[in-house]
Order: C-alpha cells, then structure tokens, then sequence
C-alpha cells in the first residue's frame, strides 16, 4: 500500500499465506485450537484484552492457530458489534498485512441476513481496505468479504457502494469492484453488474481490465446465457474485445 500506517505495539511474526481458498469458514470447530480462555469469548472476557491477544495469535501462530484466530475475531464482532467495530479500526492502519487481513476475514465471517443493522458499518469498514494491495489482504476484500459476504446478505446496499467505489480512479479499488461483482448472481443482480463490468471493462490497465475479465467467467458460470450473450457484443467493440476473449477461456 502506499499510505502511511500507524505501527501496532506487537512484533510482526512469519508471513502467512497470501490466500484463503474455499468456502466460508466455520463459525465452530476451534475449541482444540485457541487457548481455553479464549474460547466460547462473547460471554466472558473482555474484548480490548480478548483482540489483543487474537492479534498476538494471528501475528505468531502457526497457520492453523491464525485461522482459528480469524474466525474468532468475526464471531466476536459479530456477537459483540458495538463494543468490537471501533477497534477494528486501528487495525485497518497496520504496518502488518496479517492484521488488516484479520479485518477483512472479520468482515466476512460477521455479515449474517439477520443483523441488517450492521450493513452499513461493515461496508464502511470495508471501504478503508479497498486501496490495499497487498496480496493476503486483497483476496480477502472483494472475492471474500465483498463478493462472498457483504454482498450476499445485503445485497441492495452493497451494490449501492460498489456503484459509488466504482467512479474511483484508484485501480485496486476498481479491482476490489470488479472482484466483488463476482457474486452477483448468487442474489440475482448479473444484469445490474455487468451495468458496471461494461464501463470498468474500458479501462486500459491491464490490472483492472483483468479483473473484469476474471468477475465476467465467475458470472458466467452462474449465468451462461446472460453473460455469454454479453461477451459476445464486447468481441464486436475493439475496445472489450481482449476482455471478452480473457473470459472466454474459463466459461
């Protein structure tokens, strides 16, 4: 990234791995991985002192222990909202990629259909990750928290902000853009996101222009007909056609 952040107070440890494929991870299944006192957290511990040391975790554990360190920071947000959402913030500054990254699992872990009241400040806080290009913390804002989250459980309001994230002319936030288009078809909106897909496909960077090509073949997958009948009028406009024939190797 190229702003300035401020430096947490714990030491940096081994660099985790740049992404986290799959599925959405399991809310349970960590009660052998996290200290005991760290487990079952909404109910009893303090949660300056419980971030404090998930961030400890998540800075110098092993890969199995960070991801377990990741799932309890989402729960605990999403349990506690009020008390946990204001001190995510400082860690969306951190010199340290892992720590940002830690937010943008958060994110993703805490959207749930239920609790439409955090919509709107979970996308605020997404919105402070997207310029961030570091690798492990990028594929976990608009393929992940976007695309797989926010997106999903409110989907009007999040189409709403990636509307207005894409008159950016910051090419990672249009990345994080397209990438969170990807999901589009899983709440019915494909028409609507190739709307924004058909003007980010002009763009002349090679790393934008990807990005669409990439959002268009995950659509594509979900929606062939709409998204094959798309790509057939880019091939005809030679200023999408090489977007056009990117997407087309994958569907």
């Amino acid at each position: 990234m190229t702003s300035s952040r401020g430096r947490t107070t714990l030491s940096a440890g081994k660099m985790a791995e740049h992404r986290s494929k799959g599925k959405k991870p399991s809310r349970n299944g960590d009660n052998d991985i996290l200290p005991e006192d760290l487990r079952g957290l909404s109910s009893r511990v303090l949660v300056k002192d419980a971030l404090l040391r998930l961030q400890g975790l998540v800075l110098d554990g092993s890969k199995e222990v960070q991801q377990a360190a990741f799932r309890a920071i989402g729960n605990l947000l999403a349990e506690r909202f009020s008390e946990v959402y204001p001190l995510l913030f400082p860690w969306v500054e951190s010199d340290e990629p892992r720590v940002r990254r830690a937010v943008a699992v958060a994110i993703w872990m805490a959207a749930r259909p239920q609790r439409y009241d955090m919509a709107e400040p979970l996308l605020k806080l997404v919105e402070l990750l997207l310029p961030d290009r570091e690798d492990e913390v990028r594929w976990q804002v608009g393929p992940k928290a976007i695309a797989k989250g926010l997106l999903i459980h409110y989907p009007d309001d999040t189409f709403e902000y990636l509307m207005k994230w894409s008159t950016s002319h910051d090419e990672q936030v249009l990345w994080n853009v397209a990438m969170g288009l990807s999901g589009a078809a899983q709440v019915g909106l494909t028409s609507k996101a190739l709307i924004i897909l058909r003007r980010l496909a002009l763009d002349e960077r090679r790393y934008v222009w990807r990005a669409v090509a990439s959002a268009m073949w995950r659509l594509g997958r979900r929606t062939p007909e709409r998204v094959l009948a798309e790509l057939r009028l880019w091939l005809s406009d030679e200023d999408r056609a090489h977007v056009a024939r990117v997407a087309l190797r994958h569907i």
